[in-house]
């Protein structure tokens, strides 16, 4: 009985580990990302700059206090 557990678990580990090692993590690339981006973001932008600060706005490059990017996958 005590063979059949032990090889039970043998087995058990053995099929855990295949699992794991199929699994994959894909990783998508920037050019990807931009589509995807592209597609999620409506016509008219909706990117917005607020205030006068020190972030960079990534849209016009100015010093703003925050802006807003919506369904953005960089911002």
């Amino acid at each position: 009985m005590k063979k059949i557990l032990v090889f039970m678990g043998v087995v058990a580990i053995a099929i855990g580990g295949h699992v794991y090692n199929k699994q994959s993590s894909v990783k998508m690339s920037s050019l990807m990302l931009e589509n995807i981006e592209a597609l999620a973001d409506s016509e008219t932008g909706g990117r917005v700059c607020f205030g006068k600060g020190l972030v960079d706005c990534p849209y016009n490059h100015d010093k703003v206090y925050t802006y807003y990017a919506p369904y953005s996958l960089y911002y």
